[in-house]
Protein backbone atom coordinates (compact mmCIF):
# COMPACT_ATOMS: atom_id res chain seq x y z
CA UNK A 1 0.00 0.00 0.00
CA UNK A 2 1.43 3.34 -1.02
CA UNK A 3 1.44 6.21 1.51
CA UNK A 4 -0.47 8.64 -0.72
CA UNK A 5 -3.10 6.10 -1.65
CA UNK A 6 -4.89 6.76 1.66
CA UNK A 7 -5.50 10.38 0.62
CA UNK A 8 -7.49 9.29 -2.41
CA UNK A 9 -10.45 8.73 -0.13
CA UNK A 10 -12.33 12.05 -0.17
CA UNK A 11 -13.52 11.74 3.44
CA UNK A 12 -10.03 11.27 4.80
CA UNK A 13 -8.73 14.06 2.59
CA UNK A 14 -11.45 16.47 3.73
CA UNK A 15 -10.83 15.52 7.36
CA UNK A 16 -7.10 16.17 6.98
CA UNK A 17 -7.75 19.53 5.32
CA UNK A 18 -10.22 20.49 8.06
CA UNK A 19 -7.79 19.53 10.83
CA UNK A 20 -4.98 21.40 9.10
CA UNK A 21 -7.17 24.48 8.86
CA UNK A 22 -8.30 24.28 12.48
CA UNK A 23 -4.87 23.62 13.92
CA UNK A 24 -2.64 25.91 11.89
CA UNK A 25 -4.29 28.30 9.45
CA UNK A 26 -7.44 29.60 11.15
CA UNK A 27 -7.50 32.70 13.40
CA UNK A 28 -8.51 30.63 16.41
CA UNK A 29 -5.91 27.90 16.32
CA UNK A 30 -5.32 25.50 19.16
CA UNK A 31 -2.18 27.41 20.14
CA UNK A 32 -4.00 30.74 20.27
CA UNK A 33 -6.84 29.17 22.23
CA UNK A 34 -4.37 27.87 24.80
CA UNK A 35 -2.70 31.28 25.05
CA UNK A 36 -6.07 33.03 25.46
CA UNK A 37 -7.09 30.54 28.14
CA UNK A 38 -3.93 31.22 30.16
CA UNK A 39 -4.47 34.98 29.78
CA UNK A 40 -8.04 34.57 30.98
CA UNK A 41 -6.82 32.64 34.03
CA UNK A 42 -4.28 35.40 34.81
CA UNK A 43 -6.94 38.09 34.43
CA UNK A 44 -9.31 36.23 36.75
CA UNK A 45 -6.57 35.96 39.38
CA UNK A 46 -5.83 39.68 39.05
CA UNK A 47 -9.55 40.42 39.33
CA UNK A 48 -9.75 38.49 42.61
CA UNK A 49 -6.73 40.39 43.96
CA UNK A 50 -8.30 43.72 42.96
CA UNK A 51 -11.61 42.79 44.61
CA UNK A 52 -9.76 41.96 47.84
CA UNK A 53 -7.92 45.27 47.62
CA UNK A 54 -11.20 47.15 47.06
CA UNK A 55 -12.79 45.49 50.09
CA UNK A 56 -9.76 46.39 52.23
CA UNK A 57 -9.95 50.01 51.07
CA UNK A 58 -13.69 50.12 51.79
CA UNK A 59 -13.18 48.87 55.35
CA UNK A 60 -10.33 51.33 55.89
CA UNK A 61 -12.48 54.18 54.54
CA UNK A 62 -15.36 53.19 56.77
CA UNK A 63 -13.03 53.07 59.76
CA UNK A 64 -11.58 56.49 58.92
CA UNK A 65 -15.01 58.08 58.60
CA UNK A 66 -16.38 56.61 61.84
CA UNK A 67 -13.36 56.47 64.17
CA UNK A 68 -11.80 59.81 65.15
CA UNK A 69 -8.65 58.23 66.56
CA UNK A 70 -8.03 56.22 63.40
CA UNK A 71 -8.43 59.38 61.31
CA UNK A 72 -5.94 61.23 63.52
CA UNK A 73 -3.45 58.36 63.30
CA UNK A 74 -3.81 58.25 59.50
CA UNK A 75 -3.28 62.01 59.19
CA UNK A 76 -0.20 61.86 61.41
CA UNK A 77 1.39 58.94 59.55
CA UNK A 78 0.64 59.87 55.95
CA UNK A 79 0.39 63.66 55.92
CA UNK A 80 2.74 64.46 58.82
CA UNK A 81 0.08 66.53 60.58
CA UNK A 82 0.59 67.47 64.18
CA UNK A 83 -0.99 69.24 67.08
CA UNK A 84 0.14 72.79 67.87
CA UNK A 85 2.30 71.90 70.86
CA UNK A 86 4.04 68.92 69.22
CA UNK A 87 7.31 68.51 67.37
CA UNK A 88 7.61 65.84 64.70
CA UNK A 89 10.85 64.11 63.76
CA UNK A 90 10.82 62.29 60.46
CA UNK A 91 13.27 59.42 60.07
CA UNK A 92 14.00 58.31 56.56
CA UNK A 93 13.98 54.54 56.01
CA UNK A 94 17.37 52.89 55.87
Amino acid sequence: MKPFQIFKNRYILSTVILLFTLLIIDDTTIFKMFKMKTELFDIKEENIKKQNEISNIKTKTKQLTTNKFALEKFAREHYLMKKQDEVIYVFDGL
